[in-house]
């Protein structure tokens, strides 16, 4: 596609893209999930009380990643504009209410700053790996082990992660950030 092609868009929408665009592959591969955070319950049936409390879990690991990776996918000023934009859509009155920012900052951030490596690949990998640390943690399953090391659960947190997050780029080979 070339640039003449690319579609001008604010800040704020390409955040709104991308929210919707990391939610919308959340629902589409959760019946991947399903089955083992079930086996974690004590009750057979997973509640549409507990689906959405696990849902809303995972979106906010996703939401960190895709946060904390702004600067990394975007040059130094459309990484501005688009943190800000971000910023202006998780403040919005649809979302505040929701308090993902809070649990975002307060849970994951702070772990993110403290990782460094000099390798972007090695970082990108890092991150994903902490955030799926963070959310086993924070994951309420009454049968989780304590120790994920032999965990199942822990096991597919990863790669479901990975599958997650990461569409920034593709999202910018579409559209370009109006200032």
């Amino acid at each position: 596609m070339q640039e003449t092609d690319k579609k001008s868009i604010t800040p704020i929408e390409l955040a709104a893209a991308m929210m919707q665009l990391t939610m919308k592959s959340i629902e589409n591969n959760w019946e991947t999930m399903k089955p083992v955070v079930t086996a974690y319950l004590t009750e057979p049936v997973l509640s549409e009380e507990k689906e959405d409390e696990l849902l809303r879990e995972i979106y906010i690991a996703a939401l960190a990643l895709e946060i904390y990776c702004i600067p990394h996918a975007f040059d130094t000023d459309t990484a501005q504009l688009v943190g800000r934009g971000m910023g202006e859509v998780m403040a919005s009155n649809n979302l505040s209410e929701h308090q993902l920012s809070e649990s975002i900052s307060r849970y994951y951030l702070p772990r993110f700053g403290h990782m460094n490596t000099a390798d972007p690949a090695d970082l990108a990998l890092a991150l994903v790996e902490e955030a799926a640390s963070i959310l086993y943690d924070r994951l309420q399953l009454p049968l989780k082990p304590v120790d994920r090391t032999n965990s199942l659960l822990a096991a597919k947190l990863l790669p479901f992660l990975v599958q997650l997050v990461g569409k920034w780029p593709i999202l910018f080979t579409r559209f370009t950030v109006k200032i």
